[in-house]
């Protein structure tokens, strides 16, 4: 008995996909043809789809040829973010030097202010952890708490948005799939790291609307090591597991989720993108 020729195999959904995609094989070509011409008002809006897929694929080649904006470098957004805590402890300082020409109840006043100011101080931890890891949670902090556009690029064109992060950042991604652990994708955005190095971030959240990035670049910094590292920012209230695996950086950020399970995520992250299954790293 000899094996069905490519055209007597019936058009299944993943030929229509494929199409749309312009990823059919020549040699289903003139099935998928021969199956529109008997389903016009399919093919139409099958067409229809093919027509808005291309107009994204033209749109999003834009924004690949596009430099990254100056405003998106998280550099700038963790100096923007230093300068704001250091106009806050200015207007501190101002305060107090009128209460200590208050007399007495100025200086209980004095006190009162430099406790407070020394609550919101990131503590030396958070001070002194990595850039690229400094980085993940000011970005983090700033569009995760964006309703209106926390992402740049939706799930729903997931596709494309991989394909684009993998072309910024010269080495191939995919999306981790968190769905097991209760996150699905919402989408990401592409950022730049410090010296204007290309970072990703995607954006994950689940059914409460509770939110986590994972942010990941190219990091020569210093040692590197796939053991997980945590660090924190209390100023912020964001915590991260990092790690570095042959010169590229991961962060999973989060905040206000419980350390064991921003570690479960992590791992889970790190098994999906270690080839050939490498064992998660240990804390």
């Amino acid at each position: 008995m000899t094996a069905a020729s490519s055209s007597e195999v019936p058009v299944g959904e993943d030929d229509l996909q494929a199409w749309i995609d312009g990823r059919l094989s020549s040699s289903r070509r003139d099935a998928v043809e021969a199956w529109f011409a008997m389903n016009p008002e399919v093919a139409a809006r099958l067409r229809s789809m093919a027509s808005q897929q291309e107009k994204l694929r033209a749109v999003l080649q834009l924004k690949h040829d596009e430099p990254v904006p100056a405003r998106l470098r998280v550099a700038n957004l963790v100096a923007a973010r230093r300068v704001a805590r250091w106009q806050g402890m200015r207007r501190v300082a101002s305060v107090c030097v009128w209460l200590v020409a208050g007399g007495a109840m100025g200086w209980v006043g004095h006190a009162t202010l430099s406790d407070a100011t020394r609550d919101r101080a990131p503590t030396a931890t958070a001070m002194a952890t990595r850039p690229m890891v400094a980085e993940a949670i000011a970005a983090h902090r700033v569009f995760a708490a964006d309703l209106g556009r926390p992402v740049e690029v939706a799930a729903a064109q997931e596709a494309q948005l991989v394909t684009w992060l993998s072309n910024r950042l010269g080495r191939p991604l995919a999306a981790p799939d968190l769905l097991p652990l209760g996150y699905r994708l919402i989408g990401g955005r592409l950022l730049a790291g410090a010296g204007g190095d290309p970072a990703a971030q995607l954006m994950y959240e689940d059914a409460r609307r509770l939110r986590l990035t994972v942010y990941l670049r190219a990091d020569h910094a210093g040692p590197t090591g796939t053991e997980f590292r945590f660090s924190d920012d209390p100023a912020q209230g964001v915590t991260a597991f990092w790690w570095v695996d042959r010169g590229f950086g991961y962060a999973v950020s989060a905040e206000g989720l419980d350390r064991p399970v921003l570690l479960s995520v992590a791992e889970a992250v790190h098994r999906q993108v270690t080839q050939r299954g490498t064992p998660s790293p240990s804390l």
